[in-house]
């Protein structure tokens, strides 16, 4: 018990010192695509420490996925979150609203990126047009700007674990935006952000 007592405890002075970083990065730059792309390299490099994401420590999803806080900060602050996905779990595109990077411990995760090709006007319908894809293995990670949209789906036959920072704690969220193009329709979700 020891053991994992310590391994926790290095992983949250882990997970601190890359906080620090990206505060450090973002308040030099703001975030722009370097700086995200920046702190991509940050997080891929923390989740190829393995050894302090060991799943003895973050139990399987009863369903398909779930998220795990490592570091949430207050009020307007990033939430770093560990992520399990089960093989074959999937999200239909959609818009978190904010910015976020991924970063993979490991296991595979697809992503495919996405543009709005309508202009909005006509409620509860949409267009997108797929505009480019990566997969998510260790080693590699993704980002997302701002209203950037993307689909994923774990694939292969193990699960997915991945590490995830996003501008804003999951519970301060702004409204999520789900596109669904075969019924050319969107829907978004409510806004966390004066919920929390």
């Amino acid at each position: 018990m020891a053991i994992r007592a310590d391994v926790a405890a290095q992983r949250a002075r882990a997970c601190k010192a890359f906080m620090a970083q990206v505060h450090s990065t973002t308040a030099k730059e703001g975030i722009t695509p370097s700086t995200l792309h920046a702190l991509k390299l940050k997080l891929v490099a923390l989740a190829k420490r393995a050894d302090l994401f060991p799943l003895a420590d973050f139990a399987m999803p009863d369903a398909q996925g779930r998220t795990y806080p490592l570091l949430v900060e207050e009020n307007d602050g990033h939430g770093l979150y560990l992520t399990i996905g089960l093989p074959g779990k999937e999200a239909a595109p959609h818009d978190h609203g904010i910015w976020c990077v991924n970063a993979a411990v490991s296991g595979q995760e697809q992503h495919v990126f996405y543009r709005r090709t309508d202009d909005g006007r006509r409620a509860g319908s949409a267009t997108i047009a797929k505009v480019g894809e990566v997969m998510v293995e260790p080693g590699s990670g993704m980002v997302m700007a701002d209203h950037d949209i993307h689909s994923t789906e774990v694939v292969g036959d193990r699960p997915a674990v991945g590490l995830a920072l996003y501008g804003y704690a999951l519970a301060r969220f702004p409204s999520v935006t789900w596109f669904h193009p075969e019924f050319t329709s969107v829907r978004a979700t409510l806004s966390r952000r004066h919920a929390a």
